[in-house]
């Protein structure tokens, strides 16, 4: 526990002040929003979040009283503008939230595993889970992902009782948490599987409780939608929202994150993310694992091994592929690679003891050296992030005076002597300095951005296009849509027209294992092509 925790705390101020998450200023706002409208209802349930949401409201509704007893803070307006100007005041108490939430994952991972097999088997889950790439990666942003793991891993922690008790409180209980994780992410829901299964189970070891354990499992899924409505009671309460977030995440395309059909999706998620996070023998191992676990005990098979089915196929069936999907599946993956490992081990030890040493010495190595390495690569990468190298650059050459226009949150930036522009969807672009002198409401942003998965300047349109006239252009997202030009056509002629007449001044490219974000680059526009902006002169040609 104490390296996971270091591991994860590396770099967990990874980027700020600036903001390099598209989607940790959701939950940020979303719950600041809870604390200015005195409301519980967040307006938005695309994960849904709401748990997620709630905590970020407690821990900043801390902070504000903290603020308010120390004379920093004397409401919560003078917060917001204080979060502004320094959004680690915020963000930063809120990655430690998702932190704990990480080593919780641990902490449940090592019970559930002792419990389906033994304390060797469990330690070596918790401790291959601390090394993990993509877990300490999402330990250290603030989404929903890591939460609605730590519902999953109770449901089935409960569901396992169903098998061994049987009880109405058991099944209750699995209930209680299958609701409550979906209320935090709807695809967690699917942990059900697992519930149902403990009750398949459950009645084929006693076939004479058949109606009962029947009856119990209806009680069971009433539990379910009720934790879930009590957890997040404006599901019911603001239905249409929830409908218009819902179509709004089942977009079909998405730039960089598009699937291909089901059996393409699952060759990306175990060829990407599962091999990042397991490495090529820990997700060979894996699988053994899962097949030998389920011969050996029947409630791994029922209940784990429903769990990750039916969760897998759940995130593969999609239209879009993300990395953070496979986020539940690890610590259930974990327990597999662990039990596989030991076993290897054990039947060395059995049949050429001599050679028990150096064969511990080497699976150990097989399924511990590849995530190290790649988690190793990604902090530093973290660390060393293309925009901010852009931000540096660009206040180092940039003259004051000058208009910048900028598709990430560089608040790094908002020292320096220049007028800035953002882009806002179908508003064109504006200038963020009016988020604090005028107030704006994280739901008047959010009309501006309509059902567009990402703010940049690819949904400018062309009567907007003035609005975002600069001296210097700062692109984040440009060659993200170039490497799928057959796709986003359009969103590639809203760049160029943008930038037309502009020349190319830096470009700061990632480099695997020590730059990470995405390719950046800056342009700079003739002087009469941004005096456009802000004057009635004529357009001019180059």
């Amino acid at each position: 526990m104490a390296t996971a925790f270091a591991m994860r705390l590396r770099g967990l101020d990874f980027g700020l002040p600036a903001l390099l998450d598209p989607d940790e200023p959701i939950f940020v706002l979303i719950a600041l929003k809870l604390l200015k409208e005195h409301t519980l209802n967040p307006g938005w349930f695309g994960h849904p979040g709401t748990t997620t949401i709630y905590s970020l409201a407690l821990v900043e509704a801390g902070i504000v009283l903290v603020g308010t007893l120390t004379g920093r803070f004397p409401d919560t307006n003078a917060f917001a503008k204080a979060l502004f100007h320094d959004p680690a005041v915020a963000f930063l108490p809120g990655r430690v939230v998702i932190l704990i939430s990480g080593l919780t994952v641990i902490l449940l991972a090592y019970q559930l595993a002792r419990r389906l097999f033994d304390t060797r088997v469990a330690l070596l889950t918790a401790a291959l889970l601390a090394i993990d790439p993509i877990h300490i990666r999402y330990s250290q942003i603030i989404r929903t992902d890591m939460q609605s793991t730590i519902f999953i891993l109770l449901a089935l922690l409960a569901a396992m009782r169903i098998v061994e008790r049987g009880s109405l409180r058991a099944y209750l209980i699995a209930g209680m948490w299958v609701g409550i994780a979906c209320a935090t992410k709807w695809p967690a829901g699917t942990v059900a599987a697992g519930v149902v299964g403990a009750a398949l189970l459950r009645i084929r070891l006693y076939p004479s409780e058949y109606r009962l354990a029947l009856r119990r499992l209806g009680c069971c899924a009433l539990m379910a939608v009720a934790s879930c409505v009590i957890v997040s009671p404006y599901l019911v309460l603001d239905f249409a929202t929830v409908i218009s977030n819902l179509q709004g995440e089942g977009r079909a395309v998405h730039v960089g994150a598009t699937g291909n059909g089901l059996l393409a999706n699952m060759g990306w998620y175990l060829g990407n993310p599962l091999t990042n996070a397991l490495g090529i023998g820990g997700l060979a191992l894996a699988a053994a694992g899962l097949v030998a676990s389920a011969r050996r005990q029947p409630i791994f098979g029922y209940v784990v091994g429903s769990a990750i089915g039916v969760f897998f196929v759940s995130i593969t069936v999609q239209n879009l592929i993300w990395e953070r999907w496979v986020v539940p599946l690890l610590p259930l993956l974990t327990i597999a690679l662990a039990y596989a490992t030991v076993s290897f081990v054990d039947k060395v030890r059995k049949h050429f003891p001599l050679f028990k040493l150096p064969a511990a010495i080497a699976i150990t190595l097989l399924v511990a050296v590849p995530p190290l390495r790649v988690a190793n690569a990604q902090a530093v990468e973290r660390a060393v992030d293309t925009r901010r190298l852009a931000t540096a650059w660009a206040m180092q050459h940039i003259p004051p005076g000058n208009t910048v226009a900028i598709e990430y949150l560089a608040f790094d930036a908002l020292s320096a002597p220049w007028r800035f522009l953002y882009p806002g969807g179908n508003r064109g672009c504006f200038d963020p300095r009016t988020f604090v002198t005028r107030q704006i409401t994280v739901s008047t942003v959010g009309s501006w951005h309509s059902s567009r998965p990402i703010v940049d300047f690819a949904d400018i349109e062309a009567d907007r296009t003035e609005s975002c006239r600069a001296d210097y252009l700062i692109f984040a997202n440009y060659d993200r849509y170039v490497a799928e030009s057959a796709r986003f056509p359009t969103e590639i002629a809203n760049y160029r027209r943008i930038a037309a007449g502009g020349h190319l001044v830096a470009v700061f490219t990632p480099h695997p294992g020590s730059v990470g974000g995405p390719i950046v680059r800056i342009i700079r526009l003739p002087a009469c092509r941004a005096q456009t902006m802000r004057s009635n002169e004529p357009r001019c040609h180059s």
